[in-house]
């Protein structure tokens, strides 16, 4: 009696290990996409927080230049010290904005801080060091961290600088 080869059809144990270690590498790749994107628009959220907060606070000031100096060094914060800008005197309601501005920078951005000062060359200082000069024009300095870059040579610290216009 003759033996007949038989076919045999099908995927291999080889095929099959090879082909689950190509789709493996498409969704590692596909998964270092996705952090990537998240982190991408997590830092580009705080840019937006960054700016908007700095920007709202410089125009404030703008509109009341007489009591731009008073935002440079204010009086320590009292949460319902100013309900109504009236019962306040100019130096107290720049200490209340400053402090409302303050716990928006603290609740909004990762470690976040921020200042008002005069300085000839704004873009340099960070958290710690805000290297403001005294001198120059009033800026407003937003300071914080991204925690997804805490290894790079920065430690993830980030800053914004808006002149106050006028």
């Amino acid at each position: 009696m003759r033996h007949q080869a038989t076919r045999q059809s099908g995927f291999s144990l080889i095929e099959f290990t090879v082909a689950s270690a190509i789709f493996s590498m498409g969704l590692a790749g596909v998964s270092l996409m996705l952090m990537t994107a998240i982190t991408g628009t997590a830092e580009a959220g705080h840019q937006t927080i960054a700016t908007s907060t700095a920007s709202s606070l410089a125009e404030l000031i703008a509109l009341s230049t007489d009591a731009a100096d008073h935002y440079v060094d204010p009086l320590p914060f009292q949460a319902n010290a100013c309900l109504d800008h009236a019962e306040c005197t100019e130096e107290q309601w720049a200490a209340h904005e400053m402090g409302l501005w303050q716990q928006a920078l603290t609740t909004e951005l990762p470690n976040g801080t921020g200042l008002v000062c005069r300085d000839s060359t704004p873009d340099d200082g960070h958290e710690g060091d805000e290297a403001c000069d005294g001198n120059g024009s009033l800026v407003v300095k937003v300071f914080w961290q991204e925690l997804y870059r805490l290894n790079v040579n920065d430690d993830g610290r980030r800053r914004l600088v808006t002149r106050v216009p006028y």
